[in-house]
């Protein structure tokens, strides 16, 4: 407001009427209102920076208040009156700020399954788009596909873990194999001859290894049945 505004808002018995008061914090002991102790509620004010507009825009006021105090133009009075004029009418204007309506954020969701509809429809990658609508943090399209790369590259170590899994399992199994055929040959190569002329004793089976024990396996055991092993 200018000085001639704030003027013609002084009631012509200013001197002797009783002053409207906001809150406790908003009345003065000294002669004319401090700008720094105007006080306003940003209660139910939906938007920071008119909030700020409004305030600025009173403390102002109340500083062409001060000065017109300091020049003799005001009274205390009427310097009170018009402070707390310019208080209520800011607060006024704020409690009558419409309410801004709220917008819903657009899930990134959507728009990621409208790229790739049958993304989620694999094997169990229908419980993480399950847990993501149900969450309450909000995505974006760009944090969906992050997400989406970190699925598909668990899963591709998933099958290459069980790729080397197999690839070890079939090595054991070709290296048992081998070890198959290595006994039954050392059998068939053996001398039978050899075999029914030697007696095995206990110490001797004891010391021998299990590719010996194999090859004169047939020889040791017609030997236990007979009673020869010493």
């Amino acid at each position: 407001m200018t000085e001639h505004e704030l003027l013609t808002q002084i009631p012509p018995n200013a001197d002797y009427q009783e002053q409207p008061t906001l809150h406790p914090q908003q009345e003065y002991s000294a002669n004319f209102i401090k700008p720094e102790q105007a006080t306003l509620s940003e209660n139910d004010v939906h938007t920071t920076d008119y909030f700020n507009n409004v305030k600025q825009t009173a403390l102002r006021d109340i500083s062409v208040i001060e000065s017109l105090a300091k020049a003799g133009i005001l009274n205390p009075t009427q310097g009170q009156h018009l402070a707390n004029y310019i208080l209520n009418k800011a607060q006024q204007v704020l409690a009558n700020q419409p309410k801004p309506d709220k917008v819903q954020p657009t899930s990134g969701i959507n728009d990621f399954v409208k790229e790739k509809p049958d993304f989620f429809n694999k094997n169990g990658r229908a419980k993480v788009l399950d847990y993501l609508k149900n969450s309450n943090s909000n995505f974006d399209k760009d944090g969906i596909a992050q997400i989406s790369q970190l699925i598909e590259a668990i899963e591709q170590s998933a099958i290459e873990g069980y790729l080397q899994e197999q690839a070890h399992l079939k090595s054991l199994n070709d290296e048992n194999e081998a070890a198959k055929l290595r006994l039954r040959a050392n059998a068939q190569n053996q001398n039978p001859q050899e075999n029914k002329s030697r007696i095995f004793t206990r110490e001797q089976i004891g010391k021998m290894s299990g590719a010996e024990f194999a090859k004169h396996e047939k020889a040791i055991m017609e030997q236990v049945k007979k009673g020869l092993i010493r």
